[in-house]
């Protein structure tokens, strides 16, 4: 099953389950995207000029995939999601929601996420019920992690000037689970795997199917062979929600 995960996504061609892993416990603080953003809403006060502003915020963006590459998932973000919408595409429904996050006044940082589900899954697909059932400006928990581009950069969805951008953050995310309530802890084993498989995925957006490798394979399923059942298909999700970046520009 994992060498079947990590080998279909590498080709264009995920397929996972949708179960859910059971939590066995809960961690509520604050998070290291939260924290790596707002930082840089304070490094922004001292750019002197628009130069020094334009090298902060290239620096803020590179090293967001840098962070993004080493802690694997964004586990447990706390927000509001907003302007719930879906429509049909051929034989799936295409769900879209923001989830907004307000650590502060005048600091909000938006992630914009979609979820694909075959219609045949709809009644299975726990993240689908979950946000049907739901409200605008409801208090949600969330994993996930920020989209890449085929050039692995963050997918950076903002369009205000870059000022602007600093206070309100907004990127593309992919999202692996949605919750009402605080999301379990993420395993170290499972991060590890996630690591291991984003340094084949990254290269497979950069440079196709040819990044496949034997010695990738080797190590994926070296890093997941300790992997629960329920760490499994919390692995199978997170590669499910980044196959999306496959068809980013």
């Amino acid at each position: 099953m994992k060498y079947f995960i990590y080998t279909m996504a590498v080709v264009l061609l995920v397929s996972c389950g949708s179960r859910n892993p059971q939590a066995t416990q809960s961690e509520v603080k604050q998070n290291p995207l939260v924290e790596y953003l707002q930082q840089y809403k304070g490094k922004n006060y001292d750019a002197g000029n628009s130069i020094q502003r334009d090298e902060l915020w290239q620096e803020r963006e590179d090293g967001l995939v840098i962070l993004q590459d080493s802690v694997g998932v964004f586990n447990n973000l706390k927000g509001r999601i907003n302007d719930i919408t879906a429509q049909e595409v051929r034989d799936s429904k295409v769900v879209e929601f923001r989830v907004e996050i307000e650590p502060e006044k005048y600091f909000e940082i938006t992630l914009e996420c979609s979820h694909i589900v075959h219609k045949d899954s709809l009644e299975s697909d726990s993240l689908y019920q979950i946000v049907k059932g739901l409200s605008n400006y409801s208090t949600v928990y969330v994993d996930g992690a920020i989209a890449v581009t085929s050039k692995g950069k963050a997918a950076n969805a903002s369009w205000g000037d870059k000022d602007l951008q600093f206070s309100y953050p907004k990127y593309k995310f992919n999202i692996v689970s949605l919750s009402t309530s605080p999301l379990p802890k993420v395993s170290a084993n499972v991060r590890n795997a996630i690591v291991v498989w984003r340094r084949s995925f990254e290269d497979i957006l950069k440079n196709g199917k040819s990044a496949v490798t034997d010695e990738n394979i080797a190590a994926f399923k070296k890093a997941t062979e300790n992997l629960t059942p329920e760490e499994d298909a919390y692995m199978g999700k997170y590669v499910h929600a980044c196959s999306l970046d496959l068809y980013r520009d």
